[in-house]
């Protein structure tokens, strides 16, 4: 069986169960955190250059309910890192912003009587990656690989997990770590004469506060 066809079927046994698992408690939350993501390199005929972008942060709204096993959300982030060029003894670096629309699933792993609930976390959504300033005109890796002032939407994929403590009736706090997925946004960091692929793998560990009812 495909992995397509895996996910199918796995989709529509959520849906068939949504009614018996999902409860009638709704959530409305923010959190923040920090950003942080792997490396890719470039491979061109002078030497690999790194393609980076840098430490930073992370703010988060979200809607959802709150079930017995299960609980979803819809949800939306804002992330700020600085990209970079760097190899061959030189540098580039330029502002950068990505902003996520996704849904998430979440799968719990104590009742939802329980004031400390563990769970982990699967969804899907859309990442708008955008350069916010200026590298210049002249560039000194622009042989390899150029950072520019534009923008790209890529798939995403959203996986994780964290715990939820009920502080009181209605304030919920939640601790996660959240990864985020997509391919390299090859318009935003563009490689010249060398080749840039893969996917860039964005780690936000979050602190979050939330009102239920």
């Amino acid at each position: 069986m495909s992995c397509l066809r895996t996910a199918k079927w796995m989709t529509l046994a959520a849906i068939l169960a949504a009614p018996g698992l999902f409860a009638q408690r709704w959530e409305f939350g923010g959190a923040g955190g920090a950003s942080f993501y792997n490396k890719q390199s470039i491979a061109a005929p002078a030497g690999s250059v790194d393609a980076k972008f840098n430490p930073g942060f992370a703010l988060s709204a979200y809607f959802g309910q709150i079930g017995n096993r299960l609980g979803d959300e819809m949800r939306y982030d804002f992330h700020i890192n600085e990209m970079e060029l760097a190899g061959l003894g030189k540098s580039v670096k330029m502002d950068g912003r990505s902003q996520s629309f996704n849904y998430n699933v979440l799968v719990y792993f104590a009742k939802s009587d329980s004031k400390v609930r563990p769970y982990v976390l699967g969804g899907a959504g859309m990442r708008f990656y955008q350069g916010t300033s200026s590298a210049g005109v002249v560039q000194p890796l622009m042989s390899t690989a150029v950072l520019t002032k534009t923008n790209q939407w890529k798939p995403l994929i959203v996986a994780g997990g964290g715990v939820r403590i009920a502080a009181s009736q209605h304030v919920h706090v939640r601790a996660e770590f959240r990864v985020n997925m997509t391919e390299t946004p090859t318009e935003i960091i563009t490689p010249v004469s060398g080749k840039l692929d893969g996917w860039y793998f964005n780690f936000a560990p979050m602190v979050g506060i939330s009102y239920v009812w």
